[in-house]
Parts: structure tokens; sequence; C-alpha cells
């Protein structure tokens, strides 16, 4: 009997998940010049205001991945998105710097757990097969997010007003949370998903790995492993770049090439529409390469080692004078510091021997791209206004690239969840 892909709504659901996310976050970016202008923020100031919601994403990453194990991604997917889009809205209703800074704190609380939900999701839905053309598919919404709505939101600030386009862009994630609660529980218990789909999705989701008899490791099991570092430090390094560009490429084509607020927003928008095509051929070609041994063995890595030498291109930017080249060198490094988180979180499903710790582990692996991640905004921030210029931030993500490299290929090479059982009884992380 022929097997459906029902499971794809799953997928396209998940995919609107992360580019609402997104859209969210590149608000601001675009709207930076002109909430600078209403407060006078020095670019030190906005570095923060950029960097802010990402202080309290990385305080509940792991309080997130922890529910998400014990309440179900289903359950916390909607509850996070109504979080983060609540404080959306709210941001276009602040009257000071302090309150934004609190409504973007609120963003971050709410999208703590959405990387963790979609790792977990896709390790839930798919076989083990497609396990990185699935991340890659819907990770692609975060970079449909940024250049679909870097645009949309230029637009929306220069017809009405910055405040304005926060209040559409929050609604947005509301319409999503009644239609994902609707449709949208496990591959157990979802009753539109036939049986023969089901099956196939339960028998092979693990590329015939045993699951321990344990309930988990727990976060001490996890970061007790080198392999979980290497993935964790290699994530940071990816997302610092992805948060490079996100947080100040429109203000970089505002100042220093003289763009106009649209002109930055479409100009922004070709290296994440570059990213998206590139982050499913790449893991699709991944997954086409690997078998189920080779999944097994962690063989993944190479993948993400290549795509952080491929993000270090941004190394060249301050040595090409031509916007072109600018945005070609940007597209590259955009690309591949996509396509790597994606890489990553199929990496970890695959060495992963304890599916009860799969939040954590996602989590854990997520917590490394936004401690990083948070650092891009402000360091830049501070390089910009000391030297006047942007070519140390390009020169500083392209030479963290390099050392994420080092980090997955020297350190991701066994697997995690496996400690002895006497390890497994410590309080509190371990559960």
């Amino acid at each position: 009997m022929k097997t459906t892909r029902r499971r794809y709504w799953v997928f396209l659901l998940l995919f609107l998940f992360n580019a609402i996310a997104y859209v969210d976050r590149v608000n601001m970016s675009v709207a930076g010049k002109p909430i600078a202008h209403e407060f006078g923020l020095s670019p030190v100031a906005l570095g923060y205001l950029f960097s802010s919601f990402l202080w309290a994403y990385v305080l509940m990453m792991l309080p997130g991945g922890r529910l998400i194990d014990h309440w179900g991604t289903h359950i916390v997917a909607s509850v996070a998105a109504a979080v983060w889009s609540a404080a959306q809205m709210l941001t276009g209703a602040a009257g000071s710097f302090v309150v934004m800074l609190c409504t973007r704190l609120g963003l971050g609380v709410g999208e703590a757990p959405f990387a963790p939900v979609t790792y977990s999701s896709v390790r839930s839905w798919s076989p083990y097969r497609e396990r990185g053309t699935a991340i890659a598919a819907i990770s692609a919404g975060s970079s449909l997010g940024l250049a679909l709505g870097a645009p949309a939101v230029a637009w929306l600030i220069q017809i009405a007003s910055w405040r304005l386009s926060f209040a559409i862009t929050g609604a947005v994630g509301f319409v999503w949370v009644l239609v994902w609660l609707a449709f949208v529980s496990t591959p157990e218990k979802t009753r539109w998903l036939p049986e023969t789909e089901r099956r196939l999705i339960l028998a092979e989701r693990d590329a015939g790995v045993v699951a321990p008899s344990h309930g988990g490791v727990g976060y001490l099991g996890l970061i007790s492993q080198p392999t979980m570092w290497g993935m964790f430090i290699s994530q940071g390094c990816l997302v610092y770049t992805v948060y490079l560009y996100m947080s100040w490429l429109p203000n970089y084509l505002q100042t220093v090439r003289h763009l106009t607020m649209l002109g930055s927003g479409i100009y922004t928008a070709i290296p994440f529409f570059v990213a998206s095509a590139v982050n499913i051929v790449a893991n699709w070609c991944g997954d086409r390469l690997l078998s189920a041994d080779a999944v097994r063995a962690g063989k993944r890595r190479y993948l993400v080692g290549l795509c952080l030498l491929l993000t270090a291109t941004g190394l060249a930017i301050p040595f090409v004078q031509s916007l072109p080249a600018v945005i070609g060198l940007v597209s590259i490094a955009v690309s591949f510091a996509n396509v790597g988180p994606a890489a990553n979180g199929a990496l970890v499903s695959d060495l992963l021997r304890s599916p009860a710790d799969a939040g954590r582990a996602f989590a854990f692996l997520v917590l490394g791209g936004n401690t990083f991640g948070l650092l891009a905004p402000i360091v830049t921030g501070y390089l910009v206004a000391a030297i006047k210029s942007f070519d140390s931030a390009f020169i500083a993500a392209g030479v963290l690239a390099l050392v994420g490299a080092a980090a997955v290929l020297g350190l991701a090479r066994g697997t995690i969840g496996e400690l002895p059982a006497s390890r497994l009884a410590r309080p509190g992380l371990a559960k």
C-alpha cells in the first residue's frame, strides 16, 4: 500500500512557525533607525535593544527544553507563539526605551522554545532519511521570514509607522496558534494521519537505534559529553553570523551604502532568499548521501564543518567595494550559516540515544547558538562606535566560524544520552 505524506502539513505549519518568529525579530532591525531617532539612541544603545530579546531567550532556553519533554511540542508551541505575539504587539505601543526593552524581553521568553520545538517535532514526525531535509525546509521559514519580512516591514513603516508594523506582525502569530491547536498533536494521537503513515514514522524515526530503558540522562548527563559541547560551540559560531547580518545589515546598508529604508529592506532580503534555497538543497544532499550506519556514526558533522568554513567567507567583505560583491559574500555567509544549524539539529537527532532527552538536548544546542548570538548585536555596536567601521565586525564573525569548524570536527565524535545507570539518579538536572 502506498504511504501518504500528510505529515508534510505539520512541516508546513512548522515552516510558518519559523517564518513568523523571524519576521517578528527582523521587525526591530528594520525599524531600528526610526526608533533610534524617536528615542535618541546611540549605536551602543541600539545594539543593546537589538540584543535584548535574546537575554530572556537564553535564560528561558533550558527551562523551555524541560517543558517540551514534559508537556510535548504541540502544547509548548502554541503557548510560546501566543506569548511572543502578545509581546510583539506591545512593542508597538511602547512609550520609552525602558518599556520597549521590557517588551523585547517578553518576546525572548515566548520565542525561547521555538527552535527546540522545531527540532523535536521533526524527530517525532519524520523517518531518519528525511530528517535533515525536513529541518532545512522548516528552517527555511526563518530565512524566508527575514527575506519577506524585511521589505514588508519597511513598506509598512514607510506608508504608516513603525508602531503599526509591530501590531500587524504580532497579530499574525495569534492566527497561527488557532490553526495549530485545531489540527496538530503527536503522530500517535493525530486522527487525520493514515495508519500506514503512522506506522512508517514510528518504525523509522530512530534509524534502527533501540532506545535505552532509562528515562533520560537529563542536562547533567548531556553536558558531560564532549560531543554535546562540540555541537554547542559550532552552533554558536554559526548563529553569531546570522544575528550579525539580521541585526545590522539594514543599518549598514543605510549608513555606509546610503540606501533608502525600502532599498535596505530589499537588499537585506536577497541573502536570506538565497539562504532558504541553499539550506534545503544542502541538507537534502546530506540526507541522500548518509546511510543509516553513517547517521548512527554522526558523519553529518562533516556537513556542519563545511558550512562553517563557507560561513567564514564573510572575512572578505572588508576587501570589496561594490555593493553587488558585498551582497554576494553576505549571501554565501548567511546561506551556510543557515544550513549549519539545520544540519546540527539533525546531527543531535542522529547521535541522541535517549528520546526522553530530546527537548533538553535541542534546547542545549540552541542555547549555544543564542549565547553567541546575543553577543553579535552588542559587540557590533561597540565595534562600530569605537572604530567607525563595520569591517572589524565582519572579520570577527569569520574568525568565529573557523573556530566553530574546529570544534564540531574535533569534539562531535561520540553519542549522547548513554551514561551509566549510576549517573542517572543525580537530582535536579537529571530530571
